[in-house]
């Protein structure tokens, strides 16, 4: 069994590449990720705008936003397979992770787009709430 730092075992399921992913972020805030799903949940400041399957980065968007990612033909993401639902987030290709130029804005994008649905939760919560 490997040991971390502490002499405790090591963290189970790190994965470099959303090591990497949240360095690369890194300019937009905090950045953490989560397990979830069998993937991760990349969050900024809390607030998730990306997911990570298979070591694929797909980045979260809306409809005030879809037409950022349409317009680049990127592919979105069927977590169950091309004949399963799909999910508003779109596959990012991986040339894209190597200049923070071409990957930032694109992330700024599905940011935004993760705190309007974070916005849109808490109003319904508090209509619900009597």
């Amino acid at each position: 069994m490997a040991l971390g730092v502490s002499g405790q075992p090591a963290a189970r399921g790190r994965n470099e590449f959303v090591a990497m992913l949240t360095d690369l972020f890194a300019p937009l805030g905090h950045i953490t990720a989560r397990r979830m799903f069998g993937g991760w949940g990349i969050y900024c400041d809390g607030i998730v705008f990306g997911l990570v399957a298979d070591d694929v980065l797909f980045l979260k968007a809306d409809d005030l936003c879809r037409d950022v990612f349409e317009a680049r033909h990127l592919d979105m993401f069927y977590p169950q397979g091309p004949e399963g639902i799909c999910i508003s987030y779109y596959e990012i290709p991986g040339d894209w992770l190597e200049d923070e130029d071409d990957i930032l804005p694109y992330a700024r994008v599905a940011l935004d787009a993760g705190l309007r649905a974070s916005r849109t939760k808490k109003t319904k919560k508090k209509k619900t709430i009597k």
